[in-house]
């Protein structure tokens, strides 16, 4: 009997330890929906079919809860992309490009940008809303792989993969539907 009792004992403190150390999709969209804000520098790196060689630039990224994205392009030009919400404004003085359009108006773009201010966000029913989600790994070294849901946006793009640590995306890639492949590598500005 005592050995049955502590046999229960040790497999129900097994049981415990377990389940803290498991992440899981939930714990990751959590820690992500802690952070406020976020500042990053990107490296981005195209390969299209159309150019012989991968255009590669450089810039800021910067994330404010819950839907604000701005993206600054400073090499091989100067370009600033901002998303609020479902307005998006686009600058390049260079060409002398000022837009601003509603994302309202291309539900593709919205899906995209939004599969990554969700995971920003941490908001995993906005993220489910457009993709299929899978996590991969540990909470020191995961990959999230979102494949779109809607027909539209997977005539674009076939996978996204986001790759972290804890609270932070370091890598994300976009394969798209045509062949053409999109890697930012991303590197943190926070302590």
């Amino acid at each position: 009997m005592r050995r049955l009792a502590a046999a229960v004992l040790f497999a129900a403190c097994h049981l415990a330890f377990a389940g803290e150390d498991t992440f899981n999709l939930l714990n990751l969209m959590q820690e992500l929906a802690k952070v406020p804000a976020a500042e990053a520098q990107f490296t981005e790196v195209r390969q299209l079919g159309l150019l012989r060689a991968p255009l590669e630039l450089r810039g800021t990224l910067h994330y404010e809860r819950p839907n604000r994205l701005e993206r600054r392009v400073s090499f091989p030009y100067e370009e600033t992309i901002r998303i609020d919400g479902d307005q998006v404004s686009l600058d390049n003085p260079a060409r002398r490009v000022h837009r601003k359009f509603s994302l309202a108006k291309l539900p593709a773009a919205f899906a995209m940008i939004e599969g990554l201010r969700a995971t920003l966000a941490g908001d995993l029913g906005a993220l489910e809303r457009f993709y299929q989600v899978k996590l991969a790994g540990a909470r020191e070294s995961w990959v999230l792989s979102l494949t779109p849901r809607e027909t539209g946006v997977a005539s674009l793009l076939t996978q996204v993969r986001l790759q972290g640590s804890a609270d932070r995306i370091t890598q994300i890639e976009y394969d798209e539907a045509a062949g053409d492949r999109t890697v930012i590598t991303v590197r943190d500005t926070r302590p």
